[in-house]
């Protein structure tokens, strides 16, 4: 990759110098465009795109994703990581789940979320990365705003109103509009409890200052429904952002205000500027998502008030800084062919340095050149798709002005709707033909869903990630909606004068500095530690380190470094799977400790930004009501609101290890472990009546004598010595012995010996022949956390990679509830070869399909194609 990085940035540069580029500072030999070039190639990052399957889910659905990397400054397909990581998060901040996928054969990566019936609804927050973007761009990972109902919509709706100070909630069954009575309510916050109330026909009213400032979301429980209710609140914050950053005295200048709620919601408002004298100089009407533009010639000494009104009548004001009267501003303008770069000099101005004036794109110097003329016209084919950064700066390397500007082309993207054809193809399977033109070679990932049931993403897609909200600093709102339309071109240039480039500051790179980063790409699993003695926290030199693993034999030993350090790599393993680490000295001796790393993971935002979602085209009850129909299929249940619960009597349900237990083994509570004391689990089980054998001199114990147990501890198997090499089952029988002897009965909550067949239904064990009348199982439930007696053992639980799952599409008959899903087909693996694809999928009875198909070909450019059909 860094070859290919070379010579795409000489290219450029060759075209480059080829139309206009000119050395900053002809004196010096490292000029701004050499500081430029050192620093894009001194510093590589990634960007990322989620594509998920739809927009919209239900609780209990699963996400299906497909992950395109690539490099930041080519736009290229990147296959330097190896890994992507994916989390959940809800709107209060908190981590619902965590997975890690890895690359397939090709390089693709993909795999799911699942979802909980039990997740309350709202608007919850899919976040993706690799290793390296954590390590170089930690503020810019990429995120995906998700929206998940409760099965249970259809029964509760909540409505929020701001009244004063005070928010007010009232809660009406949507089938009638009539309230909820009866039924018991509790509203909390991500600290505890904010206020009760046992009857929803009051509703609900909370004083804003008892929920707190920061608080964004509140968890509202209505009876056995829950939902994630936003916060309705008056402040306003209003920002005005004069272009390339200050007006100038004597100048035509333009001025973009944002006007955002709390939550980070665009206000859309009519904006009137008034002077000192209390006369209208200006007057703006409302455009889109809270950003608006006026143009005002200040005058000097004169001061300016921008008064905005929303349509609910909420105002908010702000002061407009003074005009700069020795300070040049730079202007942008576009037209269908060209962009021209003006340079607003203050009346009367007098230069004191040379200006030089910089393009670039992602970094990649495109123009350098002394200013002395007013502007500087473009031809917009000089550059790629994209935001194009021009900067006005001094001779000592300050930047006087900057202005961003995205180029629209449309030569990097392939995106018209005519390109995919459906028709019949008999026995009930339709197909799916795309056409494009024949030097794509692309691998990309295909959605077909219910286009009466989802909505349409109107937030992001891939270009409008790529290409501009990874790209920008700052929350974009609804990046997806600027192209939608090519007449929306005037409201990109806006949210251009709202933003600002991220990627690194740009006035150190001129002075001279150059960012660069300790990280690399992840390409395989890591364990890492330091081996200490009982006495003092310094390293043990020379100290042995082995590590055994339960899935696929791993052992190996290693020794410590003069800092007491060790690393373990180059392996990887799937999820829930456990190591074991121990440690010696270099002369064999035990008193040693052993300290594990802890794995680090970027901090998650506990201020999300809001978005506003129009599905008033799709969602609706029916809808809803046909995926809770499908949900309650798959669980062979159905959902029912109850508006209030009363619980007379405590029912202890059994998990599935107990009742597994009951059917064929012996379940241990934790009543009779807690007689045992502080004796470990090895001693207790030899003694306990289980059924098991300990054989003693294979060390583990066997069912009939023939298998040897398995034995899963918190959901983590420890051990596969069923399907291993002869040479690897001592030191895992050895490894599996010192986990027990490692736990303390009274840290145990429960012991389930599972026997014969059954064994083979725990999903732990998914991908081995567990069907066995001579199978067996010891499952230990913790009461949270694992503690060891041996200060040289550590029990190890890394987040291994997903298990892969396909996507179920039936090719024949497919079952009756087929027909309630809402994503018909999902192919995370679909390969575009020069320029054609075909894909067969069977139909589920919908009256309109949404095929959705996105990926990035070889060259860089995008794939983004979406049609509705019949």
């Amino acid at each position: 990759m860094n070859i290919i990085r070379r010579l795409f940035i000489l290219i450029v540069l060759f075209i480059s110098y080829g139309f206009a580029i000119v050395s900053a500072c002809e004196t010096q030999p490292d000029t701004i465009a050499t500081r430029l070039w050192r620093q894009v190639n001194a510093f590589p990052q990634e960007k990322l795109y989620t594509q998920t399957d739809r927009a919209e889910y239900m609780c209990g659905d699963t996400i299906w994703m497909r992950h395109h990397v690539v490099d930041a400054l080519t736009g290229m397909p990147s296959y330097a990581s190896r890994y992507v990581y994916v989390e959940l998060v809800n709107p209060m901040g908190s981590l619902v789940n965590r997975v890690m996928m890895r690359q397939d054969e090709n390089g693709a990566i993909y795999g799911y979320m699942p979802t909980t019936t039990d997740m309350p609804s709202g608007q919850y927050m899919l976040r993706a990365y690799t290793r390296y973007m954590a390590g170089t761009t930690p503020d810019y990972l990429f995120q995906r705003p998700l929206h998940l109902l409760s099965p249970m919509r259809n029964s509760v709706k909540i409505i929020p109103a701001l009244d004063g100070g005070t928010m007010r909630m009232t809660f009406v069954d949507p089938n009638t509009g009539k309230a909820i009575q009866n039924g018991s309510i509790k509203v909390t916050n991500a600290e505890g409890d904010v206020a009760f109330t046992g009857n929803t026909a009051k509703g609900v009213r909370i004083h804003t200052l008892d929920i707190g400032s920061k608080q964004q979301c509140l968890l509202v429980r209505v009876g056995n429904y829950e939902e994630f209710v936003p916060v309705v609140r008056q402040r306003i914050d209003l920002q005005l952002m004069p272009e390339g950053g200050h007006t100038v005295v004597g100048q035509r200048c333009r001025v973009a205000y944002k006007a955002v709620s709390q939550n980070g919601i665009g206000i859309d408002m009519k904006a009137v500027v008034i002077d000192g004298r209390g006369d209208t100089v200006a007057v703006s009407e409302r455009t889109h998502r809270g950003m608006g533009m006026f143009y005002i010639t200040p005058e000097s000494d004169h001061s300016y008030k921008v008064m905005c009104t929303a349509s609910d009548g909420c105002t908010a004001t702000a002061t407009l800084p003074k005009a700069e009267l020795h300070v040049p501003s730079l202007s942008v303008a576009q037209n269908s062919g060209s962009i021209i770069v003006s340079i607003l000099r203050p009346e009367g101005y007098i230069p004191q340095s040379p200006l030089w004036l910089v393009a670039h794109q992602g970094g990649v110097p495109l123009f350098t050149k002394q200013m002395n003329q007013s502007s500087v016209r473009f031809e917009r084919s000089v550059f790629r798709d994209g935001i194009a950064h021009f900067v006005l700066v001094d001779n000592n390397f300050n930047i006087v002005s900057e202005r961003l500007a995205f180029v629209w082309n449309g030569s990097g993207v392939y995106a018209t709707a005519n390109d995919v054809k459906t028709s019949e193809v008999g026995h009930g399977m339709r197909r799916v033909s795309i056409s494009l033109p024949d030097t794509v070679n692309a691998n990309c990932a295909l959605s077909i869903t219910d286009a009466e049931a989802v909505c349409a993403d109107t937030l992001q897609d891939i270009v409008s990630t790529l290409l501009l909200s990874q790209e920008l600093r700052g929350h974009v709102e609804q990046p997806a909606w600027y192209f939608a339309d090519r007449g929306r071109t005037g409201q990109l240039d806006l949210l251009m004068l709202t933003q600002g480039w991220r990627r690194y500051d740009l006035s150190k790179v001129f002075s001279g500095k150059t960012y660069t980063t300790s990280a690399i790409p992840e390409k395989s699993m890591k364990i890492s530690g330091k081996v200490t003695s009982n006495v003092t926290p310094r390293g043990r030199k020379g100290a042995v380190v082995t590590v055994s693993s339960n899935r696929g034999g791993i052992a190996d030993a290693i020794t410590t470094d003069n800092d007491g350090r060790f690393l373990f790599d180059n392996f990887e393993m799937t999820d829930s799977i456990g190591y074991m680490i121990m440690a010696r000295s270099a002369k064999g001796s035990i008193n040693t400790v052993l300290r594990i790393d802890s794995i680090q993971y970027p901090p998650i935002p506990h201020n999300m930004p809001l978005v506003c979602l129009d599905t008033n085209q799709c969602n609706n009850q029916d809808a809803t009501l046909r995926n809770a129909n499908n949900i309650s299929k798959r669980l062979g249940c159905s959902t029912i609101f109850l508006p209030e619960i009363n619980v007379i009597s405590y029912y202890r349900q059994k998990n599935d290890y107990e009742r597994l237990a009951k059917l064929n083994g012996v379940s241990i509570t934790s009543e009779t472990l807690q007689k045992e004391g502080n004796k470990n689990v090895l001693s207790f089980l030899k003694m306990y009546p289980s059924g098991l054998m300990y054989n003693s001199s294979k060390e583990w114990f066997f069912y009939h004598g023939i298998i040897p147990s398995f034995l899963i501890v918190d959901g983590t198997v420890w051990n596969s010595v069923v399907d291993v090499p002869k040479e690897f089952e001592s030191s895992l029988y050895l490894a599996m012995n010192t986990v027990l002897m490692s736990m303390r009965v009274k840290d145990v909550l429960q012991i389930d010996i599972i026997k014969g067949p059954m064994v083979g239904t725990l999903s732990e064990l998914a991908g081995y022949s567990a069907f066995s009348m001579d199978n067996s199982a010891i499952v230990i439930t913790t009461k949270g956390t694992t503690r060891t007696l041996n200060n040289h053992v550590a029990l190890v639980r890394p987040l291994g990679y997903q298990r892969p799952a396909a996507f179920y599409n039936p090719k024949f008959d497919a079952p009756e509830e087929y027909a309630l899903r809402h994503t018909v087909y999902w192919n995370p693996t679909l390969r575009i070869s020069n320029g054609k694809a075909i894909v067969q999928f069977m139909p589920n009875g919908a009256k309109k399909y949404r095929v959705t198909v996105e990926g990035v070909d070889r060259s860089g450019r995008l794939v983004h194609l979406e049609k509705e059909t019949e």
